[in-house]
């Protein structure tokens, strides 16, 4: 025994020998590496941490071994680990198969032998980090602590008064329905809202998705605060719940098929999540560390607990191939007068927003700094920063906009590339929260303010809140945590509202979107209808389909529609077998001469959920209502090939249809993001065509 210990330690001496033989210097990372994390040097990591090396070239796989990296810590030793090459096909990441330990200094060493496609050997490298001295799991930073700071501030402003919400009764909500009230509807754009509503209180969150008319074509209640909730760039549905404290994906039948969460062993924050076509996603993480707060400002805190801000960039294999932290970039001094660098707990950055800009680099907005931040994708360093109204860092001049912004959340980039940001405004003097446009010369570093809003009577929201531009020129904004009754409100290019909700004082909401939606749990066919010719005081009757699309059984519980010249005949509720189908008939009873519209929710109810399908009726009286042409015989639907192509700065896109119904014709960018709606209406049958001007917007490839 005492013979076998000797001969380890002698094996141990020799490798750790061999391990620190031939350093290579910082300066021979930075020549031949594109991005190192842990950054060579650096402190304050997690014992979890994975080692993620990016050259900038392809690897090939063929070369790459686990013993190709070497991970020793000054206190546990050799850590043996999987060496992985991410899908992107150039970033390797290193995880130890057991953490490292708290307060130790940790040696990496990339071995010579790999090689790149092109036949260039990766160079051999060494650098090293240091552990955390301690982790600090009993802290834990969320949007609860901006409501109890936000209920402070509640008594210096007037509170308004509950909200009776007009289709409650008709359409059966359940009695802790969020009780929301559409004060505007003038022409508002065409899709669903999006949000997340629930009690000031900490109890009971819904997930909701509403029309314009604000009936619920899908909720989800929980006993849980639910956050974020928006349809993603790859299409799919996500939110953040407090139960599990992750973010959850949902497919258009509301199942929930991932999660995403921090790696390395950061918490997962719930400010953000951006989840692309390719499987990639940007998340972030508030990280506590105890610093010594006495060495950086007069009277700190000898064990003070402050927030760090993470952004992890995770590969389709939910590997962190990028991470970007305050620690290495910000200073905790940063941060804006009215944050306490004296107290306790500090949250100096207070990271709310992840962007990829179109050039593939990072914005992120820090609320507490008013700081947008621009950073390189590929090396994690900061290309600009962009401080509003007290920032210490700004490197921009503001024009037409002499109050900048303060304490900002939510930062975008349009296809015309502007940028908008929601300004809480909690610094400006008197506070208001506005929704701003600007356009920006990043070389010269100016920021034009070209479009701005605010409403009148004031709307401030101290904390949350978001402005989205939508695809037809209308702006969502989504008033978060605000003292005015306003909660979303969409506004026209004129600063004119198309819609308003309101909501009482109760209930508050973190972001408010507007996408194009449809799910596919069950389907009506067709899902328009129109009833041509039917006289006054006659009947026309049609049957639909609804088809079951999922392997469970389907319960129809309800129908609803507003115009009672058309009603439904069959007895509830209909139980659909799994990929199964049921008749219903429809019938067209006009009472007047004219053409007719109306909508018809399918409603699928539980006691804590329901999912609703909408189908488009139409009927009319007489011939001289509609407008049938020859040539509508059309049999088959198609998309043509746009002409010309390519096109500056306008092409046509041609298509038909085969039925009559509500058709949508977007347009993305390479991101998969929407970039402007062409067509949204009621269509007949026939041969359609559009035209796309892309005046104002960027060069390069879209899809339709």
């Amino acid at each position: 025994m005492k013979y076998g210990k000797c001969v380890m330690g002698i094996i141990f001496i020799f490798i750790q020998i061999l391990f620190y033989k031939n350093l290579y210097s910082q300066t021979s990372i930075k020549e031949n590496y594109q991005f190192i994390s842990p950054i060579p040097g650096s402190s304050l990591h997690l014992p979890e941490t994975s080692i993620i090396i990016r050259q900038g070239d392809f690897i090939n796989r063929s070369t790459i071994a686990n013993s190709k990296v070497m991970a020793v810590g000054s206190r546990s030793g050799i850590h043996q680990g999987n060496l992985i090459l991410s899908s992107d096909m150039k970033t390797l990441i290193f995880k130890p198969y057991s953490p490292f330990m708290l307060g130790e200094e940790v040696t990496v060493r990339l071995i010579s032998g790999m090689l790149t496609y092109s036949g260039i050997e990766l160079v051999p490298i060494q650098f090293s980090f240091q552990i955390s001295e301690q982790v600090n799991t009993g802290y834990y930073r969320d949007l609860n602590d901006e409501i109890v700071e936000s209920n402070k501030l509640r008594n210096n402003y007037v509170k308004h008064s509950q909200h009776s919400n007009p289709v409650n009764t008709n359409l059966r909500l359940p009695v802790d329905f969020p009780d929301f009230t559409i004060s505007i509807s003038n022409n508002p754009s065409p899709g669903y809202i999006f949000f997340s509503p629930w009690l000031v209180s900490g109890t009971a969150g819904y997930l909701m998705i509403i029309d314009n008319q604000g009936i619920p074509i899908y909720y989800q209640r929980s006993s849980f605060s639910m956050l974020d909730f928006k349809k993603q760039y790859n299409g799919l549905l996500t939110y953040w719940s407090y139960n599990g404290r992750k973010f959850f994906e949902m497919d258009s039948a509301y199942c929930i098929i991932d999660s995403f969460k921090c790696g390395n062993g950061y918490p997962t924050d719930s400010h953000d999540l951006l989840v692309f076509p390719n499987g990639h996603s940007f998340i972030m993480s508030y990280d506590p560390q105890v610093i010594r707060m006495d060495t950086v400002v007069q009277g700190g805190d000898s064990a003070a607990i402050v927030y760090g801000l993470i952004i992890q960039e995770l590969d389709a294999e939910k590997n962190v191939i990028f991470q970007w932290r305050s620690w290495d970039h910000f200073k905790i001094t940063d941060a804006t007068y009215d944050i306490d660098l004296t107290a306790h707990v500090i949250d100096y950055h207070h990271g709310n927003a992840i962007e990829v800009d179109y050039d593939g680099n990072l914005l992120i907005s820090c609320r507490n700094m008013d700081e947008i931040t621009k950073i390189d994708r590929q090396t994690g360093n900061i290309i600009w920063r962009m401080g509003g109204l007290k920032a210490k860092n700004n490197q921009f001049v503001f024009i037409n906009d002499p109050i900048t912004f303060s304490h900002q959340h939510d930062i975008r980039r349009l296809p015309n590339g502007n940028i908008t940001i929601f300004d809480n405004g909690s610094l400006h003097s008197p506070v208001v929260s506005r929704s701003l446009e600007y356009q920006l010369n990043e070389g010269n570093r100016i920021a034009v303010l070209v479009w701005k809003f605010n409403n009148d009577p004031i709307t401030f929201a101290p904390f949350m809140g978001n402005s989205r531009r939508l695809s037809n020129g209308n702006t969502l904004i989504g008033w978060g945590l605000h003292f005015n009754p306003r909660a979303v409100s969409e506004i026209k290019v004129d600063g004119t509202p198309a819609l308003e909700i309101l909501f009482p004082d109760t209930l508050t909401n973190y972001r408010a979107f507007k996408f194009p939606w449809k799910t596919n749990l069950f389907v009506a066919n067709p899902d328009s209808i129109f009833f041509e010719s039917v006289p006054v005081g006659d009947s026309s009757f049609i049957s639909v389909s609804i088809e079951n699309k999922s392997s469970d059984f389907l319960n129809i519980t309800g129908f609803y529609n507003k115009n009672n010249m058309y009603n439904i005949y069959h007895p509830l509720p209909i139980s659909i077998t799994p990929y199964g189908s049921a008749e219903i008939s429809i019938s067209f009873n006009p009472n007047e001469e004219g053409y007719f519209k109306d909508r018809l929710y399918i409603i699928s109810d539980t006691d804590s959920s329901r999912i609703a399908q909408v189908m488009v009726l139409a009927g009319r009286t007489d011939t001289s209502f509609s407008n049938i042409q020859n040539d509508n015989l059309i049999t088959k639907f198609s998309l043509e090939q746009n002409y010309p192509n390519p096109f500056n700065p306008s092409t046509t896109i041609r298509y038909q249809i085969a039925e009559s119904g509500l058709v949508t014709l977007i347009v993305y960018d390479m991101l998969g993001r929407e970039i402007i709606t062409l067509v949204n209406e009621e269509l007949s049958a026939g041969k359609h065509e559009a035209n796309f001007d892309a005046s104002g917007f960027n060069s390069g490839v879209y899809f339709y």
